[in-house]
């Protein structure tokens, strides 16, 4: 696959550099920032990266885990964002359960390929949340979850780079995290374009994120009118 010079200076950067950025920006942010068995943390930067379409936007990525005393401990970087993933924890083999959503319950109501699309996350890293860390109460983390507003914030000209790198038609986020960051409007999670001025003009659409499709009736049966919908209007910017 013949690469391009911007998207790979912007990969190269982004994994060198995103991370120096927000430990220096965001107060609290560990250095070294570690997985539980001393892995390090790395970006987890674009790799589908069709430019002058359509960019797909989540909040941050999750990461791979293994299974030990029945509990989930995160021990590795996700490839991708959204990257379809098949490995084995120690006890089942595991999937990437949101991406396999997007490709069952998202991309073909849409009437769109995978292949059609920058896939990106506004938080470059994983971050730990409260329900994680009770898994290894023995060790001292940060709940980096908590500071995912200032970190948001702190990637804000990582994001608008990006957007200049991909030149997206249309922006979709999924979830509330990431509408409420790119989001100058409301109401969230609609599935009605709308005007953007981050950076540069855009159009933008906010969905609802798989993991709320998958727990709550209510949002799965709103997010697939929201996407029948949508359906009948994205055409033009594939």
């Amino acid at each position: 696959m013949k690469s391009n010079p911007k998207v790979t200076q912007f990969q190269r950067d982004c994994f060198a550099n995103y991370l120096p950025d927000i430990q220096k920006k965001v107060g609290g942010f560990p250095n070294p920032y570690l997985y539980p068995d001393g892995n390090p943390i790395r970006p987890v930067v674009p790799v589908q990266t069709t430019l002058n379409k359509i960019m797909l936007v989540g909040a941050f990525p999750s990461a791979r885990f293994e299974r030990r005393n029945a509990k989930l401990i995160p021990i590795g970087d996700n490839l991708a964002p959204f990257g379809p993933e098949h490995y084995f924890d120690g006890f089942q083999v595991r999937v990437q359960e949101s991406t396999e959503s997007l490709h069952k319950n998202y991309f073909p109501q849409l009437g769109i390929e995978r292949s059609d699309l920058w896939i990106t996350d506004i938080v470059k890293v994983y971050l730990y949340p409260e329900k994680h860390l009770k898994n290894f109460p023995s060790s001292s983390f940060v709940d980096t979850h908590t500071l995912f507003p200032e970190i948001a914030d702190a990637s804000r000209d990582w994001f608008i780079r990006e957007l200049d790198v991909c030149n997206p038609k249309l922006i979709i986020t999924l979830g509330e995290v990431a509408a409420r960051v790119v989001a100058q409007t409301k109401p969230l999670l609609d599935g009605v374009i709308r005007d953007l001025s981050y950076g540069n003009k855009h159009k933008v659409v906010h969905l609802a994120h798989p993991e709320i499709r998958r727990r709550n009736k209510d949002w799965d049966r709103r997010t697939s009118t929201h996407l029948g919908k949508l359906a009948k209007q994205i055409k033009k910017y594939v």
